[in-house]
């Protein structure tokens, strides 16, 4: 009796988790991948030295081609910080649609399509 009313608990149990709790963990999850996506991008770093010439050299054309380089690299990490976000929003997002993607295409695959 303890095994079947413990099933039917957590039948019952699981969309309140899923959309809840569940999907407050997830959220967590994905808010920490994305600090460590920004910490090893380093933008906050990259866009307070990019006035500062590499290797310390001072004249104008160091100046230049570090700007220039800097330039690039910040574009191109704030290009994959955004593509990151963009996924973790589409993860986040697909969270509580997940079930019923999964109980429609149960159903189609039992049911069949009609013509």
């Amino acid at each position: 009796m303890y095994i079947a009313w413990r099933i039917f608990k957590e039948i019952f149990w699981f969309p309140w988790w899923w959309y809840s709790q569940g999907w407050f963990i997830w959220i967590g999850y994905w808010w920490a991948w994305l600090n460590k996506v920004s910490r090893g991008l380093a933008l906050a770093v990259w866009l307070k030295n990019i006035f500062v010439p590499m290797y310390g050299q001072r004249d104008i054309v160091s100046f230049l081609i570090s700007f220039m380089m800097r330039t690039v690299q910040i574009v191109f990490r704030l290009a994959i910080w955004l593509v990151c976000w963009v996924v973790a929003l589409i993860a986040i997002m697909a969270w509580p649609a997940a079930p019923i993607a999964i109980f429609y295409y149960l159903y189609l695959l039992y049911y069949g399509q009609e013509p």
